[in-house]
Parts: structure tokens; sequence; C-alpha cells
């Protein structure tokens, strides 16, 4: 039974003054060598180890010793192409990755040219490619034609599919997942697709670059979502990001809340807060702090207290590489007081002699001197408490404070049931701080459930568990 992680990630205490050094010292809070030299784009955390995903491929490492990570496996998907689509650069870039559990298997999907790829990595030394699947109007493209966002929830796997709209693929049987349908941009507010989160019965969906917006979709049927909400900023943004029940854009960095009432995500002009910090792309979230990707030429990230949304307040900052030209490292996790930092770009090193015009991998920096002691909490639960006449269908999502490792996702940490009655079977789907629960058959009608998260179950990536007990309930029709 996999009820643990296989790997190890470590918690340890570091110097504070190697925290949030100036500039000219940015090379005192990296403590790991550059790993690789490949495109790379969303890093994460799975069954104990790193998995960096990048330009239709993704590595796994053991990072038990962060200053020397040692590589388990690299794989590449049988659809990657370097000279193909419009612009001949093979783009498939995985601004997204998302794993799902059934049983005591572990699974992936991520982004290729034409579509998505389904691994099994159970063994995370030995992934094993299940298939690709094409989707239509995607084709190697940028901010179009392209897949920017993918969650696995439970048995159905939802695809950000840029200007060619939202893709749906039943994954029940996940070594042999097939397309079902897509849905058309101007059924959920013309808003280009991009990253996604399913969570529960809602789904919310924000663009890629040069687009701007954000959707709330019902998916009570999960195959059959129809739009709730929609909103069109005037000012674009490069990309969305979801933390506990709210919805991120930038830059400038704005926030809407979009689970409180997915049928009123607000004005489009008027978000609940505002914040304009360096030039930003990426983000990521842990413990009430977003880490904020930076742009080339000041690459790293900003660790940006977001526990109140409509006071955000930047406070401290983690270089990159600076001895590279071009590079962004902004794709991140926070593992602990770590940080881990990926990037997309093709630097030149300062010396023009010894360029490599190489991509630059991913590095391994500091965010904070002690260790993480701090529990990760439920924020927002889907169907939400005391909620009725909710559908058979109905799948359970979490929205977390911090991300949870999927190894510590049981039936005994996780627990769906009648109430009075037997847990429920089914299989779990997370991507980053949001976590769903799919029942292996419909639910009952006319019956209230219980949720329980039982205290010291679910654990972040570094092991701190869950402190008290989480319980709620909902009713089907």
């Amino acid at each position: 039974m996999l009820s643990g992680p296989k790997g190890i990630v470590p918690n340890d205490s570091y110097p504070p003054e190697l925290i949030n050094p100036p500039r000219e010292e940015w090379a005192s809070a990296l403590i790991s060598p550059t790993l690789e030299s490949e495109h790379h784009n969303q890093p994460a955390i799975i069954n104990g180890y790193l998995q960096l995903t990048g330009n239709a491929r993704f590595s796994t490492y053991d990072i038990s010793d962060p200053t020397a990570p040692v590589m388990l496996v690299e794989v590449t998907s049988p659809e990657y192409c370097a000279d193909c689509g419009p612009k001949n650069e093979g783009e498939a870039e995985g601004h997204q990755v998302s794993f799902a559990r059934y049983g005591n298997d572990l699974y992936t999907v991520t982004i290729n040219g034409l579509g998505v790829d389904f691994w099994n990595i159970t063994d995370a030394a030995n992934p094993a490619h299940l298939k690709s699947v094409a989707l239509e109007g995607v084709n190697f493209g940028d901010f179009t034609e392209a897949v920017w966002g993918v969650y696995w929830q439970g048995t159905t796997v939802y695809v950000g599919g840029t200007n060619t709209g939202l893709h749906i693929i039943d994954a029940a049987d996940p070594a042999n997942p097939t397309f079902v349908k897509t849905i058309p941009t101007p059924s959920f507010g013309n808003v280009s697709a991009g990253p996604l989160w399913a969570i529960g019965n809602i789904l919310v969906i924000t663009t890629p670059k040069e687009s701007a917006g954000i959707a709330t979709l019902d998916i009570s049927d999960p195959h059959n979502p129809f739009v709730l909400d929609a909103i069109s900023p005037t000012a674009k943004s490069y990309i969305g990001g979801f933390y506990n029940h709210h919805l991120y854009l930038q830059e400038p960095l704005r926030v809407w809340d979009v689970l409180s009432d997915p049928l009123n995500i607000g004005g489009a002009e008027t978000p609940i807060g505002t914040l304009t910090p360096e030039t930003s792309e990426y983000m990521s979230f842990a413990d009430g702090y977003m880490f904020l990707g930076h742009q080339r030429p000041n690459p790293g990230a900003t660790k940006i207290d977001v526990t109140d949304p409509t006071q955000m307040v930047a406070q401290s900052r983690i270089w990159g590489r600076m001895d590279l030209v071009g590079n962004d490292d902004q794709f991140t996790v926070a593992v602990g007081n770590l940080l881990v930092m990926s990037d997309d770009q093709k630097p030149i090193e300062t010396d023009p002699v010894s360029a490599t015009n190489s991509y630059a991998g991913t590095v391994i920096g500091l965010h904070a001197a002690d260790p993480d002691t701090v529990p990760p909490t439920v924020d927002t639960i889907i169907p939400k408490d005391g909620a009725t006449g909710q559908s058979v269908k109905s799948r359970i999502g979490l929205s977390l404070t911090d991300s949870v490792e999927l190894a510590t996702v049981t039936p005994q940490t996780f627990i769906v049931r009648p109430v009075g009655g037997e847990p429920i079977a089914g299989n779990w789907g997370i991507y980053a701080t949001v976590l769903n629960f799919d029942p292996a058959e419909d639910l009952q009608p006319a019956t209230t459930y219980e949720i329980v998260i039982p205290a010291g179950g679910l654990k972040d990536y570094v092991g701190n568990p869950i402190a008290a007990e989480f319980k709620t309930t909902f009713t089907t029709q």
C-alpha cells in the first residue's frame, strides 16, 4: 500500500544571512548546481521526488541532498518535434502539470505539441508512457494553437487549449484515455483557455499571454460544463494563478474572489486587490505566500504575503542566476524553505567567447532560513458545507493553503462516506494546492455525505500533517 512518499524531501536549517541577499550577492542563496541545460517549465513534487516538466519532456530528481540532486530518469514525449509548428520551434511548454492516484498507482499528464501525454509514474525511475491524445487545432503553437493548462480530476482531464477552447478527456482507464469533446471559447465568455483548476463541481479557467480573462464553469456533470460567470479585464495579463479561493492575474498583479460566489466573480475592472511588482510572469503559492517569477534581466522571484489578498505585501527577493544573460528562473515551487526555480529561455553566458546559447534548466535556492513547520489547512471545499441539491456525479474538491504530497492521500486520509456509512471508493487528482476526490460510482440520490480529513493524515511536501480534523457535509439532489 502506498501510504507515503518513496523519496525524501529535505527540510533543513540555513544561515539567516543567506535569505533576501542584496542583488550583488545573488549567488549566496542558491544552493544547488544547475540541473540540466534544458527547457524547463513548471517544477513539482510527486512521491517525494522533484519532477521538472519542460518542452514535451520531464525529468525526475532525488533531492534528499539539495546541494547535489541526483537525476533518476529523463523522458521525452513520442510527439516531440524540435522544428515543428508555425514558428518551427516545436512549442510544447509545460506551464501546468497534474497528477492522479488510482489505488496504489500514480500518474501524470503532461503537454506535447499536439495535445497531452499520459504517463504511469508509480516507479519514479521508470515512468511508462501510456498514450498521447491529440487535440484538434493544437499545433505546436504559443499563445494560440497550444495547450497551456491541464488538470486531472479523478477520471476526467480538463485541458486549456488557448483559442481552441476547453478540451475534455475521459481517463477512467488511464492506460487508454479518450477524447470526449471540445467546448469552444464563446461558450465561456470568449476567455482564451490557459491554466485551469477543477475544485469539486467548479472549474476555474484563466488565460495565456496576449489575453485577459477569467471564467467559472459548473462541472457537476463533468463532461458537460456550462458557464457561470466570465470577465474580460481591459489590461492583458501574461498568465493567471489560483490560490485558496482567489484568482490572480498579472501584470499588474490583480486578484478576484472566484469561489465564494462562482456566479458572480466581480467586475472585470474592480479586483479586490492590486500590486505593481517587478516585471513578472509565472506564480506559485505556499503557506500564505506567492512566489512571483520575474522576467530577464532580473531573474528569480519575489516572495509576496497574500494572507490578505486585498493588502498584498512584497516580503523578500530570491535571485536567479545573474551570471547568465537572457534567463528568467521564473517557474517556481516552494519545497519547505527551498525554492526550486526553472527556466525556459536560452541564455548566453556573459563571456561571449564561451557562450553556449543553451537552455538554463533549473536551480534550487532559499526563501527562508528555518525549516517549514506550518501545517496545511483547508481553505475552501466544493461542494460547500451544508450544500443541498448536489449532483450525484459530484466530485469533492479541496483548496488548501499548501501543496500536499499525493502519496499521502489515501482512503484513510481523505474520507467520503454517507453519514453513518462506510467510506466510498474513488480516485484522486491534484495540481499544486488543489486536491480532488472522484467517486468510483455515482452518489446515491437524496443522501447526505460527510467529508472527513483526519488530523495527521494529509501531509505537505516536507511532511507537515494536517493539524486538526476537517469535517463537512453535503446532500445530493
